[in-house]
């Protein structure tokens, strides 16, 4: 969950927003990552919507539950509204499976909403020359076309080769991500003094796994919801969002 933060870190986090954009500008070579889901993009308007449908089908009730963006899927906000899972635990296995079947689809992409400041924020850095790419866990079959039709959507920067998916559904998050920037990205091109490489996501999974094996990669993670699986164990630069003053 985000904690309160005072005014004086508030003003550094943006700061170090600020200070990437000018090393983008000042190095033709920079790279920036970004990962999608809550990472770029609010995903809550997704699940409400799903939730949403649910509760006509099979429980009119459920459209009172409000999805917040610090959720991480559907049980935080059932648990918040007072349901308990062991009471119909039937109700939630039909309900979850219902969520998984459309939140990890083309479809529902859509009715996710990029963060605050984030698309001015990447138009920014490709203005600036840095090379753009997003590194997502969403996989080419489900979720392939709906990922590329949203980002056109919003104006994030696309050019060919950008945009990097999981090949099937199977595979971790974080295993694939490891292995394009260990095998696939060549990031020995890349001299952290005159090329630096800046990797932008939510999951302390990803971002210790990555932390721990390319120390030398700047890592700013989005302070917005995640898996609750682990705690981050790397230096990173958190921010909750990408408003800076500029942004006006």
């Amino acid at each position: 969950m985000n904690q309160p933060q005072d005014p004086g870190l508030k003003q550094t986090l943006k700061q170090s927003l600020k200070t990437i954009l000018t090393m983008a500008a000042e190095n033709p070579r920079t790279v920036c990552v970004f990962d999608l889901d809550s990472t770029l993009f609010n995903v809550s308007p997704r699940t409400q919507q799903i939730l949403h449908e649910f509760a006509e089908l099979h429980k009119p009730e459920l459209k009172k539950v409000e999805i917040l963006h610090t959720d991480w899927g559907l049980k935080e906000a059932l648990v918040r509204a007072g349901y308990k899972f062991d009471e119909s635990p039937e109700l939630h296995k039909t309900l979850r499976d219902f969520w998984v079947d459309r939140f990890f689809t083309n479809t529902y992409l859509h009715y996710d909403i990029p963060y605050r400041g984030a698309v001015p924020y990447v138009q920014r850095l490709h203005e600036t020359g840095c090379e753009i790419h997003y590194l997502t866990g969403r996989d080419v079959a489900r979720m392939g076309v709906g990922t590329l039709e949203v980002l056109q959507k919003w104006g994030f920067p696309i050019r060919e080769g950008c945009l990097h998916l999981k090949p099937h559904r199977s595979m971790d998050d974080h295993v694939f991500k490891i292995d394009w920037v260990v095998d696939r990205f060549p990031i020995s091109q890349y001299p952290p003094e005159t090329s630096p490489v800046y990797f932008f996501e939510n999951e302390p999974v990803n971002i210790n796994a990555l932390g721990k094996i390319r120390p030398d990669i700047h890592i700013i993670q989005l302070d917005t919801t995640h898996s609750r699986q682990e705690d981050v164990n790397v230096p990173v630069i958190k921010v909750s969002n990408f408003y800076i003053e500029e942004d006006k």
